[in-house]
């Protein structure tokens, strides 16, 4: 009789048809054939999930190499900005005191990311502010932002901004470093979104 007999899946013996397993993964020759290759198989699937993992996590370690500091720093700005409107989310616009709810705002600076790179990441220098209005056609509205500055602050304040502040290169030495601070802001922000919620 033709094909009486059929190969195991998993042993490679063959065997007589109505003596063996016949499953949707294939022919074994016993039970305990198709519990070992499905025990195999499970294991397999462990291995490559385990090595999926850590290709992963070395692909993302070599992207995070090749980031220049301008990347990162747009990654951390982006953290800081969403913090800034988290922290000033129940506050008026720091230049022109609307409170309109239906309008954008803006984590502001009053100091230019491109003037003064050196405090872009300072707190003191960057609140909510409307922005269309106050913004972009206002161009920060510098003359009133000083002002806000100098009441939240005190009068000293202003010009301690206006001073001398180490680089964000000797702030940030390693690319590292400005992850730890991105993770640090996604905790604050993520920390700030839970008590907006509550």
């Amino acid at each position: 009789m033709p094909n009486a007999k059929r190969r195991c899946t998993k042993c490679k013996t063959y065997e007589p048809i109505q003596n063996g397993v016949t499953t949707p993964l294939g022919f074994f020759c016993s039970h305990l054939c198709k519990l070992n290759y499905v025990i195999d198989s499970a294991n397999k699937l462990r291995i490559k999930a385990v090595e999926k993992k850590i290709t992963n996590v070395r692909h993302k370690r070599k992207l995070n190499e090749l980031r220049t500091r301008t990347q990162w720093y747009n990654l951390l700005q982006t953290e800081v900005n969403k913090y800034v409107r988290n922290r000033d989310i129940n506050k008026p616009c720091c230049t022109c005191g609307t409170t309109n709810p239906s309008i954008k705002y803006d984590a502001g600076h009053c100091f230019t990311r491109a003037a003064r790179p050196d405090i872009r990441f300072n707190l003191h220098n960057i609140h909510k502010q409307c922005s269309v209005n106050c913004n972009q056609h206002g161009s920060g509205m510098r003359h009133e932002y000083q002002l806000f500055i100098t009441n939240k602050y005190g009068p000293n304040h202003f010009e301690w901004l206006e001073s001398y502040h180490r680089p964000l290169k000797d702030e940030f030495p390693h690319w590292s470093d400005i992850e730890k601070e991105i993770k640090r802001y996604r905790m604050l922000n993520k920390q700030a979104e839970q008590d907006i919620a509550a």
